[in-house]
């Protein structure tokens, strides 16, 4: 009877030692980390605001070779989510909630061991030349959650976490500090309204070569007096996770009356920014959109619209290292 009179006892003052210690731990966890970079603000800023450039300085990769992740929506944007899974750090997913100038606002929903939410922000400024880097995570806790995050040390653990997280994304950012000199300048622009005759379909990217060169046969016939410009494309959405493009090819025509075979498009007058890259669409051409987007997200603005135009291309030069394409986003 002692022994289960001590027994008893003892669960019950350690019961109330843990419900002592939910009363007066911290109702939140609130874990911050920043570092120095020597690359410019958007560089560092792309590989944090684009899910998939995560691979490249995650921490939980490097602690878990079995993960498995996926990214949905327009990366880069607000919505677009990056979804994991793997045997020692649970399943969960990352939601981008909002960029701004130098800043991606998240949420994070975990789904295993333990399910809860939190959110936070990941922060770039330029700083004597280089570019500071703020991490920022925050969960509210219930009342019994308070006492096992304290016994975890949830708080310290998440520290180390990323400062590691940190360290990898200074390695890379600085080792690919120059990875945008390869593409031309950008500028400012206000695109003029532009009404395009166009073919509009989601395409695989395996099969968009043929896809342009079909429908700018057709447009041809259909609208060749009409034609007032240069070829073009207008990319309405990027689907990286099933590799396909909502998109037209089109040009722009003198009026907007029908024709059969493809619709108008009509683009307003907009702000936007505008590359004039030179050389084949396989060399370079992401980084060329890469950079693009970088702009686009330093300068706090959202992409409505992409549009390239092609000036010169396989029915005017011969030479593909002479391609010039005009890459413009139209921003709000």
């Amino acid at each position: 009877m002692k022994v289960l009179r001590f027994i008893i006892i003892l669960i019950l003052v350690l019961g109330l030692g843990f419900l002592a210690l939910c009363l007066f731990a911290s109702k939140e966890v609130s874990v911050e980390r920043s570092t120095t970079v020597n690359a410019s603000k958007s560089v560092v800023f792309n590989q944090i605001v684009k899910f998939n450039n995560w691979k490249n300085w995650n921490p939980w990769l490097e602690m878990d070779s079995t993960v498995k992740w996926d990214v949905r929506g327009n990366d880069g944007e607000k919505g677009s989510t990056y979804h994991y899974m793997g045997n020692k750090i649970g399943e969960g997913t990352t939601i981008n909630d909002g960029v701004s100038d130098g800043e991606m606002k998240y949420l994070m929903d975990f789904k295993k061991p333990y399910q809860f939410k939190a959110d936070g922000y990941y922060k770039v400024a330029s700083e004597g030349g280089k570019t500071k880097v703020t991490w920022y995570y925050h969960q509210d806790l219930k009342f019994m959650e308070r006492g096992f995050m304290a016994i975890m040390g949830v708080g310290k653990m998440l520290g180390k976490q990323f400062d590691r997280g940190l360290e990898l994304l200074k390695t890379y950012s600085e080792a690919h500090a120059d990875d945008t000199a390869v593409v031309g300048a950008i500028t400012d622009i206000t695109f003029p309204a532009h009404t395009y005759a166009a073919i509009r379909k989601m395409v695989k990217w395996t099969d968009m070569h043929q896809f342009f060169m079909d429908s700018y046969a057709l447009l041809g016939q259909q609208v060749g007096p009409r034609i007032n410009g240069p070829a073009s494309a207008l990319y309405y959405n990027w689907d990286e996770a099933n590799i396909q493009a909502d998109l037209a090819a089109c040009f722009p025509v003198s009026s907007n009356a029908p024709f059969q075979g493809g619709t108008i498009a009509e683009v307003p007058e907009s702000a936007g920014y505008k590359m004039v890259y030179v050389g084949p669409y396989t060399k370079n051409m992401g980084a060329a959109h890469s950079s693009m987007m970088q702009h686009v997200q330093a300068a706090g603005k959202t992409v409505k619209l992409r549009i390239e135009e092609y000036i010169k291309m396989p029915s005017n030069e011969t030479d593909s290292n002479k391609y010039e394409t005009n890459i413009i986003y139209l921003v709000n």
